[in-house]
């Protein structure tokens, strides 16, 4: 009887455990690594979203209505919330008229290496992919950054289709077309 009472309070910790870790990743400040501050730390951060909800439904409330006659709805909250905890890709500087730039680089073998940096814009990485797979390369290492730019550095694509040879002044005219840069090569 002791041995499964043991084995119970064992689960028993263990379960709080893992809850009290999953709440440590879930709360931003956390002061100290023992359970009354992860505890206490988690009561003072619902309290400050509880305050900033109260905060916004207040600022929502004493919104005049705009001319159109609409008025905000509920709905937006979430939107709004979101906008100030994560400003859209949209608001962060990108480079506006500069030339793209993109060598490709042929390897031993039938290995490429690519890097293109030019303007993001939505979608540009999924049709970059696409453009590659559709020249018959295959990606196996990249690095890709959306910060100030788009920049993509292939540093490892091997050419997949037997007897279909994909030269480097093809595949720079592809990914000028695919960042919306056609005619420039």
């Amino acid at each position: 009887m002791p041995a499964k009472n043991l084995m119970a309070e064992r689960r028993r910790r263990k379960k709080l455990n893992d809850r009290l870790y999953m709440l440590r990743s879930v709360v931003p400040k956390i002061s100290k690594m023992d359970r009354a501050s992860i505890l206490g730390d988690a009561i003072d951060y619902l309290k400050e979203l509880l305050q900033r909800i109260n905060d916004l439904h207040t600022e929502l409330e004493s919104t005049p209505s705009s001319s159109s006659g609409l008025t905000p709805s509920p709905q937006t909250l979430p939107y709004r919330v979101k906008e100030e905890l994560c400003p859209s890709s949209s608001s962060l500087p990108s480079p506006k008229g500069e030339q793209a730039r993109i060598e490709v680089k042929l390897r031993e073998g039938k290995a490429v290496n690519i890097h293109m940096f030019c303007g993001r814009r939505p979608g540009l990485l999924l049709s970059t992919m696409r453009a590659l797979d559709d020249l018959g390369l295959d990606v196996q290492q990249a690095v890709i950054s959306c910060f100030n730019g788009f920049a993509l550095d292939v540093f490892r694509a091997e050419q997949c289709q037997e007897g279909h040879e994909v030269f480097p002044e093809q595949i720079k005219a592809v990914l000028l077309d695919t960042a919306g840069y056609s005619g420039l090569l």
